[in-house]
């Protein structure tokens, strides 16, 4: 097991991994300052710092100051096909993330084509691509 989800209240869950925690959705308890990101922003955000690691990696192979970088990420959703339903009846879908880096030097065409190259080499961008397969099963009690 790489990462253990657990429900903790409401609609708020912890996920752990090798000794990290972070927390998503809301809990029950109505005050938003404790709230967490909600999963499809935990799931944006994962493609950014995906994103910026192949990044850092590639500015530090090719001495370009990358210090300060960000990332701003916002993403597109629409309603899945009407033959498409569930319990609630309405399931929507992420249909595009647009993630722009910022960085605070002046780059050459050169270094903004090899910049946008290693941001595309992002493991979880490139998972998700093809059509990834998640399977999923009931343990036993």
């Amino acid at each position: 097991m790489e990462v253990l989800v657990k429900h903790e209240s409401g609609f708020r869950f912890s996920a752990s991994c090798r000794g990290y925690t972070v927390t998503t959705g809301r809990g029950e308890d109505g005050n938003d300052e404790r709230d967490g990101m909600w999963p499809a922003q935990l799931f944006e955000a994962s493609i950014g710092m995906c994103i910026g690691a192949y990044v850092v990696k590639f500015c530090t192979e090719q001495s370009i100051p990358y210090e300060g970088m960000t990332i701003e990420l916002s993403r597109r959703t629409e309603a899945c096909s009407p033959n498409t339903t569930s319990s609630s009846g309405k399931l929507s879908r992420t249909t595009r993330i647009d993630a722009k880096i910022r960085l605070s030097t002046k780059l050459s065409q050169e270094q903004r084509k090899g910049i946008l190259e290693a941001a595309d080499l992002c493991h979880i961008t490139n998972s998700i691509k093809e059509s990834m397969q998640i399977v999923c099963s009931l343990a036993d009690a």
